[in-house]
This record gives C-alpha cells, structure tokens and sequence, in this order.
C-alpha cells in the first residue's frame, strides 16, 4: 500500500477544541434536549396549522350563514367550540409531550416518575 491510501485508512480520535474550527460534524455527539425540542416543534407547528385551517374554513364555509345557536350565530358559536378544544389540546401538549429539561451546557431531560399507588 502507498503511504497516501494508508493514511486515508488511519481512523485517528478526535477531540474538539473549544475554540477550534476544524471538526467534522459528525464528530459531535447528539444532544437529545435537541432531538426533544425539534420533535415539540413540529408538533406544535402542526396543532398550530390545524387550529388555523379550523378557524378559517368556518369563517369561509359558513359565511353569510344565519342559523342561530344559544343567541349566537353559527360560525361564533363554531368559533368558540374550536377554540375551547385547542385549549384542551394546548393543555393535553404541555402534560404528555413537552418535557421539563436543564438548559446548563450540560443538562439533561428530566424523567417522569412513576406514581406510586396508595
């Protein structure tokens, strides 16, 4: 072998200096508060987008509508409905998805614990 394709084959460690530029990125290691975050993201992304498709074909589907619904008229009253469901969703987002992290340079996701029955 020549001296070139031998040092292609040297997989030599790596560590990254704090003030250094030269690193490959795959030499970082995955932080999971960033995979966790990402993941929370896209799902709030989504519940947004659903609630303001909702609240905007009612407005566009029931336009000029005079149907009456306890005094209200029928899109006010899909209105509020909607938005009463995406208070439920907010609060159903914020106590099974989101997790409670430390944001120190070194922090970690919290775990839930188990309730323990009494």
């Amino acid at each position: 072998m020549s001296k070139l394709t031998e040092k292609q084959n040297v997989v030599k460690a790596h560590n990254i200096d704090d003030n250094s530029r030269d690193y490959n990125l795959k030499d970082i290691e995955a932080d999971e508060r960033f995979t966790q975050t990402t993941k929370e993201f896209f799902i709030t992304m989504v519940v947004y987008i659903a609630f303001a498709a909702l609240m905007i074909g009612n407005l566009l589907l029931l336009n000029g509508n005079k149907s009456l619904v306890l005094g209200f008229p029928l899109w006010i009253f899909n209105e509020i409905i909607i938005i009463i469901g995406f208070v439920v969703a907010v609060i159903i987002l914020a106590t099974y998805v989101y997790k409670d992290m430390d944001i120190t340079p070194n922090g970690v996701i919290y775990k839930t614990e188990e309730k323990e029955d009494k």
